[in-house]
């Protein structure tokens, strides 16, 4: 073969060993993005594997929360009604009192 011809073959060959070259660099920066996607994907795995665990313990606070709740409104109704029994004695009182006064008064003037 002539050396034009050998030289176009090997400035060819040279042009595809750069062609080559770039597509490792661009194979190599992809396999460090997967690489870099997998280990997200792990920490993502790792931090959401605790997430049924932390819905459990919302329900079980939510239910303790209703209850807590609920026997409070009882409470509250309970003492509610006592003071209101205490306040009508409390009236009742206070009118026993005024009649006596007006009574002692009435026999203070006779």
């Amino acid at each position: 073969m002539s050396d034009p011809i050998l030289g176009q073959i090997l400035n060819q060959l040279q042009q595809m060993d750069n062609r080559f070259d770039s597509i490792d660099v661009r194979l190599e920066k992809m396999e460090d993005r997967l690489n870099t996607m997998e280990s997200r994907l792990d920490t993502i795995e790792e931090q959401t594997k605790n997430i049924p665990l932390l819905q459990q313990a919302v329900l079980e606070t939510l239910t303790v929360t209703k209850r807590l709740d609920a026997s409070h409104s009882a409470s509250e109704r309970k003492v509610t009604t006592e003071l209101n029994t205490h306040q009508h004695s409390i009236d009742i009182l206070n009118r026993r009192q005024l009649r006596m006064e007006a009574d002692i008064e009435t026999l203070k003037s006779r």
